[in-house]
């Protein structure tokens, strides 16, 4: 009897755990990853790309003028917030268990409203992300 409501125990907490790692809201000040090939970014103000977080809003994320100025402003604050630090004006340093960006994808922050795009070149471009409930 023991035996299976330890079992049981172990079972409901891993799927919590899995469950609340993927959960996200129009609330979630994290960067939510995205795997997108450059040829669907466009900078014309269309929408190029959507998604729906766990809560059931949708996002959409499209190019803006205002976002653009500041596309270096957010893409700090994505290394920031990856737990990489500024050493000078074009290092990067980090602890071993820092997040590391990958080249040809998005990443959303639904918090802030913002996404941030590596190209695999290496280049990157901030875009404005409209949420709906």
């Amino acid at each position: 009897m023991k035996k299976y409501i330890g079992i049981i125990l172990i079972a409901f907490l891993t799927i919590s755990l899995i469950s609340c790692a993927t959960y996200a809201t129009m609330n979630t000040n994290k960067w939510l990853e995205y795997e997108l090939p450059p040829s669907k970014v466009v900078l014309d103000g269309e929408i190029f790309f959507k998604g729906k977080l766990s809560d059931g809003s949708n996002f959409f994320v499209f190019a803006d003028e205002k976002i653009f100025k500041d596309d270096r402003y957010y893409h700090s604050m994505l290394w920031q917030d990856f737990g990489w630090s500024l050493k000078d004006d074009e290092t990067w340093t980090a602890p071993q268990s820092a997040r590391d960006r990958k080249l040809g994808h998005i990443y959303i922050n639904p918090y802030r409203r913002v996404a941030v795009y590596y190209y695999p070149n290496r280049n990157y471009s901030a875009f404005k992300v409209n949420i709906t409930k």
